[in-house]
This record gives C-alpha cells, sequence and structure tokens, in this order.
C-alpha cells in the first residue's frame, strides 16, 4: 500500500472511527477460509468459532498481512496485542443486532469497572483497541453488513441511544477487504435479508497493557507461534504477560522463566 492510501485509511479513522483497508485476504484465501468455517461449523465448533488461528492454517494470515499489521500498529503501538480470533456465519433471516461497543467484557467499557470518580465518562481520547473484520464474503445491504455510527467513538458515556441513531450506515465492503474500527466505536450486523451465508473473520486488537478477551500466550500451539516467527511474542502477548515468579526468575521478552528456571514453567 503506498504512503498516500495509508495516510487516507489513518485520516478516515481518526475523523470517523472506521476504515476499510482492501486486499487482506486473496480470493483463493477466502475460499479456504470459508471452507474451515463451514467444516468447523458442522464439527459442532458453532457458534463461537474462537480462536482459529489454531485451526487452520489460513487463519493465520490474520497476523501476516504487512499493510494491516502496519495500521494496526500505527494506533495501538509496535507491541499490539491479538486479543482473540472468532468466525462469524450469518445465514438468511439472521436479524439484526442492535449497536454496542467494545470492551465491555475485559476493557475499559466495562461498567462494574468504572469509578465513581470517572463520573460515567469513558476514555475516549485515544485508541485503546481496535477490531477487525475481514470479508471473507462481499459485505453488502442485503446480506448483514456491519452497521458504524460514523465519530461515535467521540461519545462521552457509555450508553447509546435508542435506534434510529443518526448517521447510522451499514459498511459494504468487497470480499478480501477488512471493516478496522475503534472500539469505542457503535457498532452490529444487520439483518440478513439475502439467500446465501455471509463469512467473516473477527480479530480485535488491543494495547499490550490491556487485558486481552484470552490468555492467547497460554492458549497458541507451538507450532502456530514459530511460525509466527519474532513477530509472534509481541502479537500472542508473550512479552506483555505478567510474571508468575520473582522478576530475575523472568524473561520478560519470552513471557517464561530463564533457562535455568525453565522447570518452573506453567
Amino acid at each position: 500500500m503506498k504512503k498516500e492510501e495509508f495516510d487516507a485509511h489513518v485520516l478516515q479513522m481518526q475523523l470517523d472511527g472506521y476504515t476499510v483497508l482492501p486486499d487482506v485476504f486473496s480470493q483463493e484465501e477466502c475460499d479456504e477460509a470459508q471452507r474451515q468455517l463451514e467444516r468447523l461449523a458442522a464439527e459442532g465448533d458453532a457458534p463461537s468459532l474462537e480462536c482459529l488461528f489454531n485451526k487452520a492454517r489460513v487463519f493465520e494470515r490474520i497476523y501476516q498481512v504487512p499493510h494491516l499489521l502496519k495500521f494496526i500498529r500505527f494506533f495501538l503501538g509496535q507491541d499490539a496485542c491479538l486479543s482473540g480470533a472468532y468466525g462469524s456465519i450469518r445465514r438468511p433471516g439472521d436479524g439484526n443486532g442492535g449497536l454496542h461497543s467494545d470492551g465491555a467484557i475485559t476493557g475499559h467499557n466495562r461498567r462494574q469497572s468504572m469509578a465513581e470518580a470517572d463520573a460515567g465518562q469513558r476514555i475516549t481520547s485515544h485508541v485503546l483497541g481496535l477490531n477487525v473484520i475481514t470479508c471473507i464474503s462481499e459485505f453488502t445491504c442485503e446480506n448483514g453488513a456491519t452497521q458504524v455510527v460514523p465519530g461515535s467513538f467521540t461519545f462521552p458515556t457509555l450508553d447509546i441511544p435508542s435506534l434510529p441513531v443518526p448517521g447510522l450506515r451499514a459498511v459494504e465492503a468487497p470480499r478480501g477487504a477488512a471493516l478496522v474500527f475503534n472500539i469505542n466505536t457503535w457498532h452490529g450486523p444487520s439483518a440478513h435479508t439475502g439467500s446465501s451465508a455471509r463469512y467473516a473473520l473477527l480479530t480485535p486488537w488491543r494495547r499490550s497493557w490491556l487485558r486481552g478477551e484470552y490468555d492467547l500466550a497460554s492458549m497458541v500451539d507451538p507450532e502456530v507461534l514459530e511460525r509466527a516467527g519474532e513477530e509472534g511474542a509481541a502479537i500472542f502477548g508473550l512479552s506483555a504477560r505478567i510474571p508468575y515468579l520473582e522478576g530475575w526468575q523472568w524473561d520478560r521478552a519470552k513471557g517464561a522463566p530463564k533457562a535455568e528456571w525453565s522447570h518452573l514453567r506453567r
């Protein structure tokens, strides 16, 4: 991606709280991802379809696309962590999912974690996380494309007004593109009125010092981590792990005990 195009996507994110990055998956990768999602669903992995990087090689692509990773790190830092990897299959007849912002389970939008001193104000001054929806199918207004409210990432409180919300729009995107949005942005699936299933991958990313949705450092398959190379320690949060030994016994870069204390590995 050329600098001018990259800068345009950065500006749209800063203004609207979302953008659509092109060419994240190839058509062949979309075909394979769709096959694998249907395989997992048939095997009983639905409806969650979680931690996909451990379940098929094609899903490892979610953190291997240079311009996507560059964009994520522009907003979240060089040590940004993957927080999860989900599959989504929306079938004809699936209804409107309503609007929400993310971070309500483990992040800054968790209502139970709001302090009295916060006066109901959420953190909007900085981007704390991004969600990436890779379009394995084309996203259209008929097949349940994600809806967003541009600029809503700056709204100061957790409460979302009842529908209809001014400015709400369904984001149409070509197959293989990725919708990337600030986790504060109000969003949700639209109703699927089409005739065929719509497939997507949902991959949230967080700053390294925020608690993720999973302890991916413990869950990632060793072979998957090895294939991730030098980037893997940051992507899967190993370098951000809280030590479970004393500091002098701990290798912070690897997120594990030092070699001489490896017998204490958990």
